[in-house]
């Protein structure tokens, strides 16, 4: 990872659905971010914080089924794994990332 390299999101919260090949049985979820070490302010208020996941069934359906939230630590190791302990299958995930400290990108 190098500072450039994302999707940022205009404000303080964004979407992202991944429509996968084929339905999993999701076990974990990773979110990575650049150290603070990398980043040219010295600093990752541009990393989200508060995010949940949601497993869609199709890419029709609206609601999904929530399959974690949880809280990136901007102090934690760049790369960070949070497990999903609910044994739900679905064709896609559907990230929603929100809740960041920098009101600018998320």
């Amino acid at each position: 990872m190098y500072p450039g390299n994302c999707w940022a999101f205009k404000g303080t919260q964004g979407y992202l659905v991944i429509r996968l090949s084929r339905m999993i049985y999701p076990t974990a979820f990773s979110l990575e971010h650049i150290p603070k070490s990398l980043s040219p302010l010295g600093n990752i208020t541009s990393a989200p914080k508060d995010f949940s996941v949601y497993g869609l069934e199709n890419e029709y359906q609206e609601d999904g089924h929530l399959l974690i939230r949880a809280v990136y630590n901007q102090e934690g190791e760049p790369l960070q794994i949070f497990n999903i302990t609910i044994n739900i299958f679905r064709a896609c995930v559907y990230p929603k990332i929100s809740g960041n400290a920098n009101k600018i990108t998320t």
